[in-house]
């Protein structure tokens, strides 16, 4: 299936974050999703990762699959095309009590979503990362590539600790297809969006190093970046966790600034995040959890507009759920640590 400007030259993503969810998804997320899908009408969703939940209480391959069926439906039931990246999270019930590896696991994943129309998802060309491919948005009017989506999958955990990021075979594949892309374009790079789960290193410095006592300070998420921060070059959305990123620096944000391609780069993990600011020419964006299982405080979606002749002034908004869900989610406990702690908490520990 092609992607294509609508005729009017415009082009409508909507974004789902850590979904997270088990083959019994919590209703709340399931209308976080539902109706985000009916207010933006996307010509694609994307998934950010951590589609599901992975490990959860009496996981199996049957009811895994039964978990990527739920976090399916509701984009079948739209007909609304999707595609996908892989999190931390989505392999780790088959991985870890199931005897399968962490690339079988996600084989497993992707084949069972893959069953379901609508599905662009591909395991890609990178050994090192699964889902990790490109999909170009053809012109309204043409068969040429006007605009690029890249998904890549950002690892899970790295060896030496902390969380993974793309191997220096993707950023290869990356910046060899760049090139391609580039040289059907007349020696012009195609403007892009890139999608992974885990953010780049570089999203800190959109931050400013702060004492704890001031408001809005967040502690660092990672050994790189050690303290209290708070956003200071962010223009729309909030830090409201610091970004859990890599623990070691690494060549992808320097190898996205080499091509000149791409526009902004899209985020799940941290689930209370919606941040978006730019770090050199680039935009970095944070897409806040739609999942109710794992914690959160604020959730939502973001919606994304992209127009064929001005692709570099795209919209973008944060739909919370505050505007989606009917009224609050109760009980509080849930809406902020998720369904996953509060089933497992004495009715003592919930306050």
């Amino acid at each position: 299936m092609a992607l294509r400007f609508n005729e009017d030259g415009s082009f409508r993503l909507l974004l789902i974050a850590d979904a997270q969810d088990t083959d019994e998804p919590q209703r709340e997320t399931q209308e976080i999703i539902r109706r985000s899908l009916a207010r933006v009408k996307p010509d694609l969703a994307v998934l950010l990762g951590d589609n599901i939940a992975g490990d959860f209480d009496g996981v199996s391959p049957e009811r895994t699959a039964i978990a990527v069926k739920k976090a399916a439906e509701p984009f079948c039931e739209a007909g609304v095309p999707f595609a996908l990246v892989f999190g931390n999270h989505d392999h780790e019930g088959l991985k870890n009590r199931c005897g399968f590896t962490e690339r079988e696991a996600k084989r497993f994943i992707l084949d069972e979503f893959l069953k379901y129309p609508g599905c662009l998802a591909e395991a890609g060309e990178p050994e090192d990362g699964l889902c990790t491919y490109n999909l170009p948005i053809l012109g309204s009017r043409s068969e040429r590539a006007a605009f690029n989506l890249w998904f890549i999958d950002s690892g899970t955990y790295a060896d030496e600790g902390g969380y993974g990021y793309p191997s220096r075979a993707q950023n290869e594949w990356y910046a060899r297809k760049s090139n391609e892309l580039k040289a059907q374009n007349g020696g012009e790079p195609v403007p892009s969006f890139l999608f992974q789960h885990i953010p780049v290193p570089e999203a800190y410095r959109l931050m400013k190093r702060c004492p704890v006592y001031l408001p809005g300070c967040v502690a660092g998420g990672t050994r790189l970046y050690r303290g209290f921060y708070r956003g200071y070059k962010n223009r729309q959305g909030k830090f409201r966790e610091a970004p859990c990123c890599a623990g070691v620096r690494h060549a992808q944000f320097e190898s996205w600034k080499n091509q000149r391609d791409i526009i902004c780069a899209f985020f799940g993990h941290d689930h209370t995040n919606d941040w978006l600011g730019m770090v050199d020419g680039i935009d970095l964006c944070a897409v806040p959890a739609a999942g109710y299982y794992s914690y959160g405080c604020f959730h939502g979606a973001r919606a994304v507009e992209i127009k064929e002749n001005d692709a570099r002034n795209y919209s973008s908004k944060v739909l919370t759920e505050f505007e989606l869900l009917d009224g609050p989610v109760l009980p509080r406990y849930k809406q902020r640590h998720g369904y996953c702690e509060y089933k497992n908490r004495k009715p003592w520990q919930l306050f």
